[in-house]
């Protein structure tokens, strides 16, 4: 999943002779922070609302910061860089050039996000786990097996840093299959601690089964 394919149809760049007035327009509707002044291809500077406000009969031009680095990624640039990018930056957008360095689209965080989802591992059927775990105890390969030996393999990964002691995770894995009561039992069987899962544990009871896994996730 690369930047190219994350393109917003419906979001375009400034130009230079826009007004400040039609460019806080446009960061309404879109409902981004900020957009990229494109001039012959080539990006040249971009606007936020910051820059905009009490100049609405200004050009974009003398409003425009030209430092852009932060904003551009290239087409080729995968999705975990892309989102990295977006953090780094505290951006909702960025601009995305060709191996030329020639303006080829946008990039909407938002939109990018749903998008993303709906092409993820993350939209197919199955069951979530979180695994509570030291960092010197996380070993994909044994965690992988373990689910692998009941028949149950990881379609998604997550791992989340808590702040304690002994450098804890929580390991959240989706899995291809609804019911994990014997994925679960074995994980805990190797000592791993089980501090959350959206698994239906009993057919017959499975509503009271999430709550109380819910519970337990939010006392850790």
């Amino acid at each position: 999943m690369f930047a190219l394919q994350f393109i917003s149809n419906e979001v375009f760049p400034l130009k230079k002779s826009d007004t400040a007035e039609s460019a806080l327009m446009f960061l309404s509707d879109w409902m981004l922070r900020e957009l990229p002044v494109v001039e012959g291809g080539k990006v040249i500077g971009y606007v936020n609302e910051k820059m905009l406000l009490d100049r609405e009969q200004d050009r974009v031009e003398l409003c425009m910061n030209t430092q852009t680095d932060l904003l551009k990624v290239h087409e080729h640039t995968h999705l975990f860089d892309v989102y990295a990018a977006l953090d780094k930056g505290g951006l909702s957008s960025l601009v995305v050039l060709n191996s030329d360095e020639q303006f080829v689209g946008i990039l909407h965080g938002k939109d990018m996000l749903n998008l993303a989802f709906s092409h993820s591992a993350l939209n197919q059927e199955g069951s979530i786990v979180v695994l509570e775990i030291t960092a010197i105890q996380y070993s994909l390969a044994e965690i992988s097996r373990i689910c692998e030996s009941n028949d149950a393999k990881i379609i998604h990964l997550l791992i989340e840093t808590i702040k304690d002691e002994d450098n804890s995770l929580h390991v959240s894995l989706k899995l291809n299959r609804l019911y994990l009561t014997h994925v679960i039992a074995s994980l805990e069987r190797f000592g791993y601690k089980v501090v959350y899962t959206n698994s239906p544990l009993d057919p017959n009871h499975s509503l009271d089964d999430r709550f109380n896994w819910l519970v337990k996730y939010l006392n850790t």
